[in-house]
C-alpha cells in the first residue's frame, strides 16, 4: 500500500501552481503568439487587449466559457 507521508507537504509544486486541465501558461507567450492564436479563435477586440487580456480570453475560450 502506498504512504502518503514520502511526500513533502511543502513542495513548491502545489496545485495551485499547476496548470489546470493542461492549459498552456499564455502568461510566458509573446504578444504576437498570444494575438495570432487569439485571431485563429476568433476572438474579438484581441488588438485592443494587453497580454493579460489575451491569456485570460484565450483560456476562457479553451474552457468553452464566455
Amino acid at each position: 500500500m502506498a504512504s502518503f507521508n514520502k511526500f513533502p507537504r511543502d513542495s513548491k509544486k502545489t496545485l495551485s501552481g499547476r496548470r489546470m486541465h493542461g492549459a498552456p501558461a499564455y502568461d510566458k507567450w509573446r504578444r504576437d503568439d498570444l494575438y495570432h492564436l487569439a485571431a485563429q479563435k476568433g476572438i474579438e477586440d484581441r488588438a485592443k487587449m494587453t497580454n493579460e487580456e489575451l491569456a485570460h480570453a484565450l483560456r476562457q475560450a479553451q474552457s468553452g466559457g464566455e
